[in-house]
């Protein structure tokens, strides 16, 4: 049988190192060098409050990777910023002599070492992407992604913060807490957001690379009290209880051959849904919040099904965006596809199976709950 390729074995085999493989958290000098990865982003002036404006925009999470010639010809500045930009986001090519004035010696050196620069024609680039989330540096993968990689996103690929994970960090409670769970926590945005009023969190995730950029982003902003698990959603956990439970979990309705664990949420989008919210029933304290954020389908049906996955009525709040209009949500998913006929017949194979799903609508939502017995409301959610 073929082995299926991921971005660790690519990255072995066309780099010559899996990206953050190298890291340990527990060695002072690797968390001084990830600090000082966010400290130079500063100093260059692409830091927390200026990055996305760069761009011309309200938040770097909304930089469209399709983009880029327009960024590069006619918005980025050229200055050292500007260069940041281009080769932190963009994903351009450097020279090394350039790449190592701006970065310093010693940081260009770790940063190769960490597989997260690689050698390629005419310099080096960056296979990581960087974005600051609620004043956090996160570095996650490329987010020009056929930039670095060639052909469909690899399995184990740790998606950086998009437009659906500000949602949610602005929609979260932010009140003090004694513990915050992050859930399918990928490259730490959301728990690290959670570190300045939480005590501990711990992040979860199914995805050992994920973890390694986790960890990595823990220590580039001195986070000390965020640690990140091994494991299938509360299975880590043992009898744990939390104050807050966050997630941005996999959502997405796909056929079950889905092999990307990032994206696939079943056949009908809502299995982790459905198991995050069933066990919160006895992780999470009272009073407490929970908050997550799923395409939902069939909306109309989704507060029994709420009450079917907990086995009890639950407060439930749950925030309604514009609905998908369901063809122009299954050629989104098929746009990373290079190839006209290829990318056609994921369409098809996506709307065939939101027909034989039973699926006729879905939307973009949040959900919250604290814990507390109530019914489930809908409502749209405040515009940004």
């Amino acid at each position: 049988m073929e082995s299926i390729e991921t971005a660790d074995t690519y990255g072995e085999r066309v780099f010559g190192g899996a990206t953050f493989a190298a890291f340990d958290p527990h060695r002072p000098e690797h968390r001084a060098a990830a600090a000082a990865l966010h400290d130079r982003l500063v100093e260059l002036g692409f830091g927390p409050q200026c990055a996305a404006a760069l761009f011309g925009l309200s938040e770097i999470t909304d930089v469209r990777a399709s983009r880029s010639a327009y960024y590069n010809a006619l918005v980025l500045p050229q200055n050292p910023a500007g260069d940041a930009a281009r080769f932190f986001v963009l994903h351009d090519v450097a020279p090394e002599p350039k790449l190592r004035a701006g970065l310093g010696d010693e940081l260009f050196r770790f940063l190769v070492e960490m597989a997260a620069l690689v050698a390629v024609e005419g310099g080096w680039r960056s296979v990581v992407s960087a974005t600051w989330f609620a004043d956090r540096l996160i570095v996650a993968d490329a987010r020009a992604y056929n930039v670095v990689w060639p052909g469909d996103p690899f399995p184990d690929y740790v998606m950086p913060p998009g437009g659906d994970s500000v949602g949610l960090m602005k929609i979260a409670p932010r009140a003090r807490r004694h513990a915050t769970l992050d859930l399918c926590c990928g490259a730490g945005a959301q728990g690290l957001a959670a570190a300045g009023n939480s005590d501990r969190v711990v992040g979860v995730d199914l995805n050992p690379r994920a973890l390694r950029f986790a960890r990595f982003n823990a220590a580039a902003n001195r986070i000390e009290n965020a640690a990140f698990v091994l494991g299938d959603c509360y299975e880590p956990l043992g009898d744990v209880r939390f104050n807050a439970i966050v997630a941005n979990p996999p959502f997405v309705p796909r056929p079950q051959d889905d092999a990307l664990l990032y994206r696939g949420g079943g056949p009908f989008g809502d299995e982790v849904v459905a198991r995050i919210l069933a066990g919160a029933v006895d992780r999470l304290q009272r009073p407490g919040s929970l908050a997550l954020c799923a395409d939902l389908a069939n909306i109309e049906t989704l507060p029994d099904r709420i009450h079917a996955w907990q086995g009890e009525a639950r407060r439930t709040l749950i925030l309604v965006h514009g609905g998908y209009e369901l063809i122009a949500y299954a050629e989104s998913h098929a746009a990373h596809l290079s190839r006209g006929p290829e990318r056609d017949g994921e369409v098809i194979r996506m709307m065939r199976h939101f027909m034989e799903n039973g699926i006729t609508t879905l939307h973009f939502g949040y959900i919250l709950q604290d814990g507390e017995p109530g019914d489930v409301s809908l409502q749209a959610a405040p515009s940004a």
